[in-house]
Formats: structure tokens, sequence, C-alpha cells
């Protein structure tokens, strides 16, 4: 749902990473971890445009209904991004 509401903004691919990046882990990445979340971005974007993933079978993900609008290779490769920065351990809720 993240991917797909920053795919509507008219940004940049780095502004969207960031962005989320900021709503997900509550501060701003450092330069590091920037190049990581880009690097994996441009990685994983060029296995959807190559049909080694499908970018199809990634966004059918979940229950909220996708925008057919939006680029499919991009938001999919947008969405691993996402996924993740959810992984990171800053991110995951320890009790």
């Amino acid at each position: 749902v993240l991917a797909q509401k920053l795919m509507e903004e008219n940004s940049s691919a780095e502004e969207k990473i960031n962005k989320a990046f900021r709503r997900i882990i509550c501060r701003t990445g450092s330069d590091k971890e920037k190049n990581i979340l880009i690097t994996y971005y441009n990685e994983q974007l060029q296995a959807f445009k190559q049909k080694q993933l499908d970018a199809a079978l990634t966004l059918k993900a979940g229950e909220y209904p996708q925008n057919k609008n939006l680029d499919a290779n991009l938001t999919a490769a947008l969405m691993k991004v996402i996924a993740m920065m959810y992984n990171m351990e800053e991110a995951i809720s320890k009790i």
C-alpha cells in the first residue's frame, strides 16, 4: 500500500525511498543506508524489467486493490525496498 501511495506522487525514486524510510524508521537514513536501498531498488527494477522477477505476482500480495495505472515494474521494485525497510532491526517491535 505504501509503495502504491508513493508511486502516485510526482517525485524521484530516491525521494520516494527517503520518504518511506522516514515513515517506517522515523529518522533520516544515513548516506550508507540510502545508497544500499537505492542500489537494491535499481537491482530489483532491472530484475523486473528483464522478467527475472514477476512484477504482477509481487503486486498481488495483500488485500488492497491495485492501481492499474501505475508502472508495475517501478511499483514492485519500490515494494521490495519497503519490505526490506520493514525487516530492519529498528522497525521490528520487541515486547
